[in-house]
C-alpha cells in the first residue's frame, strides 16, 4: 500500500506485458512510502526512491486493476517513432 507521494514526478517510458508490443510515456512520483508485509506477515514500512518507487507504483496499479496506459501521457507501439496521444 502506499501511504504518501513525493511531489517530484519524472516522466519515462514504460511497458509491460499484459500489453505487448505496446509503450508509454508515464509521469511517477519518484519517492514513495510504503507500508508491506514480508513473507512471515510482519509489516514493512519503507521509502523507495527512483527507479523502484517507480517499479512499485506500476505493480501496485496492478493490483488496483489500473494499467500503465491508463495513467499514460502517450502511447506508442514498439517500433513506432512518431508517439500517439
Amino acid at each position: 500500500k502506499i501511504l504518501s507521494y513525493g511531489k517530484k514526478k519524472k516522466t519515462e517510458p514504460e511497458g509491460c506485458l499484459s500489453v505487448p508490443g505496446v509503450a508509454g510515456s508515464v509521469a511517477r512520483a519518484t519517492e514513495i512510502r510504503v507500508q508491506a508485509m514480508d513473507r512471515t506477515g510482519e509489516e514493512l514500512l519503507f521509502v523507495a526512491h527512483e527507479y523502484f518507487a517507480r517499479v512499485l507504483q506500476h505493480e501496485i496499479d496492478h493490483l488496483n486493476g489500473i494499467l500503465y496506459i491508463d495513467r499514460a501521457e502517450k502511447i506508442w507501439e514498439d517500433g513506432d517513432k512518431k508517439k500517439k496521444s
